[in-house]
């Protein structure tokens, strides 16, 4: 039978990795939440002890895509190929401008939110969502930045069931969770806008950041 992983093994894998364990608050076991930080990007998540100590190479998601980028800087397209790339993006659905509810190709019902005059509704719920979730990404543990330039993207409030098809939870700040708008663009590259479920963003949690979002939940502020 192996033994429990402890504290002080997770501390001498973050030692071997150029890392930092910045909190074991509430570890348990292998399935506890921790949070690490990178010194080689300075980059700071939240995977469980089983993914972090199981995982490829460092384990730093930020670290993994420097690799990627670099697999494929300098790497030469022919002429042709460029082409190609360009036709098929001048036919992309997003480039029908103008082309709106059920004009767009891609309308599958339901109504959208009005994101030039937002509600007071929305204002309550976005800030009932932030506090939820502690005031930082519940996924990258990233917090809001002061004194940014004007208009700076950090963070977006993202419905777990989504605005278009599920209208009783459009306001209900249990289902809304704080994410970085890079991790937020990142879940809507992947699982596209409207009809969006938990169960998608659970899948996401797990897929692309080890997370069990299961548990995350448990450490959200329910008491708003």
């Amino acid at each position: 039978m192996n033994r429990k992983l402890t504290e002080a093994d997770l501390q001498q894998i973050a030692k071997e990795r150029n890392h930092t364990i910045l909190s074991t608050e509430g570890y348990v076991n292998i399935h506890s939440l921790i949070r690490v930080e990178c010194h080689t990007c300075s980059f700071i998540w939240q995977p469980t002890a089983h993914a972090y100590k199981n995982a490829k190479k460092t384990g730093c998601p930020e670290c993994k895509k420097a690799v990627c980028s670099k697999t494929h800087k300098n790497k030469v397209v022919s002429e042709s190929t460029r082409r190609l790339i360009g036709e098929k993006a001048s036919q992309r659905k997003g480039s029908l401008t103008g082309r709106v509810g059920e004009l767009h190709p891609s309308y599958k019902g339901g109504s959208g939110r009005d994101f030039k005059n937002p509600s007071n509704l929305d204002y309550a719920w976005k800030t009932a969502v932030r506090k939820r979730c502690h005031f930082q990404c519940i996924i990258t543990g990233k917090r809001y930045i002061r004194n940014l330039p004007e208009n700076t993207k950090q963070f977006a409030c993202h419905h777990l069931y989504s605005f278009d098809i599920y209208p009783d939870l459009r306001y209900e700040p249990k289902n809304g969770v704080y994410l970085h708008f890079k991790t937020h663009s990142l879940f809507h590259k992947l699982y596209g806008f409207g009809r969006n479920t938990e169960e998608q963003f659970a899948d996401f949690c797990f897929k692309y950041y080890d997370l069990d979002w299961h548990l995350i939940k448990t450490h959200l502020n329910d008491d708003i």
